[in-house]
């Protein structure tokens, strides 16, 4: 009786040992798992940062072409240190206008009175260019400037006779194209240059003081563009 006694009292001890064993192995192979999932979240974390600072020091080192208006030739050219100079116009160009970031640059061609000028985006980058607004005979872009790296503020109007000098003003995405009109003026009031500062757009012009324009004032005014 005593032996069957101890064997029971074995048995369990085996048992419950057993089973302490058994918890530690399965916590230690969790915490394993644990340790592995933060290590690679971390490497991923750091991957992508490695990436994206890679990315921008790719983007600092590119080159960018150099765009100036020759008035000797009356031409825009671009220029890039071992290649041969390129004439992107020699239609009586206006002079470039850079964006803020450098990597693009905006001109107007022909640039001339009466004349049905064109806008056209040049890439620095790329060393290439497209032509962003096209002139008809109803309205044609008579000045440029740079809102931001992806706008240009343009003053469209009336490309013949003496009264439409100017015209309104409209933000116009240098990618889709698409225009937002930013000024609505009669006939009367013709806006003819522009600056922004401090997130203002000031613009000025004349307006007209008489039924048969042949009077006119100076006109300026301002909108925000934040």
């Amino acid at each position: 009786m005593k032996k069957l006694r101890l064997l029971i009292v074995l048995l369990i001890a085996f048992v419950l040992t057993a089973c302490g064993t058994a918890e530690e192995e399965n916590s230690a192979s969790k915490n394993e798992e644990t340790s592995q999932v933060e290590n690679n979240s971390n490497n991923t974390e750091t991957n992508s940062e490695e990436d994206e600072s890679t990315i921008e020091e790719e983007t600092e080192d590119v080159e960018l072409y150099s765009i100036e208006l020759n008035n000797e030739n009356n031409t825009v050219e671009l220029k890039k240190e071992g290649e041969d100079t390129a004439v992107l116009s020699d239609q009586y160009p206006s002079e470039p206008v850079k964006s803020p970031n450098g990597q693009h640059a905006a001109y107007l061609a022909p640039f001339e009175w009466e004349e049905l000028s064109d806008l056209y985006i040049v890439d620095l980058k790329e060393g290439s260019q497209k032509k962003l607004i096209e002139g008809n005979s109803e309205s044609k872009p008579k000045n440029v400037i740079w809102e931001n790296d992806e706008h240009v503020l343009v003053i469209l109007g009336y490309p013949y006779g003496t009264v439409s000098i100017g015209g309104n003003i409209y933000r116009v995405n240098i990618e889709t194209g698409n225009q937002e009109q930013l000024t609505d003026y009669e006939d009367e009031t013709q806006i003819t240059d522009f600056h922004i500062e401090d997130g203002t757009l000031h613009y000025s012009g004349i307006k007209y003081t008489d039924d048969e324009m042949n009077e006119h004032e100076e006109y300026s005014n301002q909108i925000s563009l934040q």
